[in-house]
């Protein structure tokens, strides 16, 4: 007489999911394991962290600071306020439309290396607009502001213009930067030669995101504190340094991979051709 097979539930047989802590640990070792096997995608991590921290050190250091002009002197804050948040939805809407075509239309072609190329230069225009965004904001920072406009009337409309200048230049820029950045990096990672990485894309990208958020954060949040200590004193050089320092370092970020692209990998790619 047999015995019938027990009905376990397929769950029962199932590892549980890791912790909070192992999962964050692992995933943090999967993106840095990314980094080190493919250039491209180091490269490109290079510079979206270089922008992460400069922008959050130039925003720290200057939107409020800005705002607080705004206020007192121009009584412009609540327009620009008003005014950004109704703008940034037609420029994620006319951006995120164009980029989205582009891609599809890189999809056409063959070859992968032909996208790479044409994916790369595009990251090299975004760099251009992101660039010219943070010259935009810098132009905003009151010291500077104030010494380019002088007494002149109609400072308060120029003020409105640099800022609302600078999110259609960033804030365009960022919106084709992210399509384009995934797409290079489903090329090269997730549809790439290198099994380990390429199974588990999506924790990478994610954790490199939520790196890139806490990080971003963190400077903020520090920039700000250390703005509110020289409030009266803006013009003071440790200010300028933040400023200089935040404005360089977010105007050459995204330039380090078509940078490289054009120094090295562009070579190697034909040679694995």
């Amino acid at each position: 007489m047999t015995t019938p097979a027990l009905d376990i539930p397929a769950t029962a047989s199932r590892p549980r999911p890791p912790s909070l802590t192992r999962d964050v640990w692992h995933k943090t070792r999967l993106w840095s394991h990314a980094m080190t096997l493919s250039p491209y995608y180091r490269y490109g991590e290079v510079g979206n962290l270089s922008y992460t921290f400069g922008k959050s050190i130039l925003e720290g250091a200057i939107l409020y600071t800005m705002f607080s002009m705004a206020q007192n002197e121009f009584k412009v804050a609540a327009v620009l306020g008003v005014l950004t948040k109704y703008f940034y939805p037609a420029i994620t809407f006319v951006s995120s439309l164009k980029v989205s075509s582009f891609v599809d239309y890189m999809e056409g072609f063959a070859s992968e290396n032909l996208q790479v190329q044409r994916l790369i230069r595009v990251l090299a225009l975004v760099g251009g607009g992101q660039a010219l965004g943070a010259v935009l904001l810098l132009l905003c920072y009151p010291p500077l502001f104030t010494s380019l406009v002088g007494d002149w009337t109609g400072s308060r409309y120029l003020l409105i213009a640099f800022y609302l200048l600078h999110h259609i230049c960033d804030g365009s820029a960022q919106v084709a930067e992210g399509r384009v950045w995934f797409k290079l990096i489903e090329i090269k990672l997730r549809h790439g030669r290198l099994r380990r990485i390429s199974d588990n894309f999506w924790g990478i990208h994610a954790m490199s995101q939520n790196i890139q958020m806490l990080s971003g954060l963190v400077l903020l949040w520090v920039t700000t504190l250390t703005t509110g200590l020289f409030l009266e004193r803006l013009g003071h050089g440790v200010m300028w340094s933040i400023v200089i320092f935040g404005t360089v370092l977010t105007a050459l970020s995204k330039f380090s991979l078509p940078l490289a692209w054009k120094l090295s990998l562009k070579n190697r790619e034909h040679e694995d051709e």
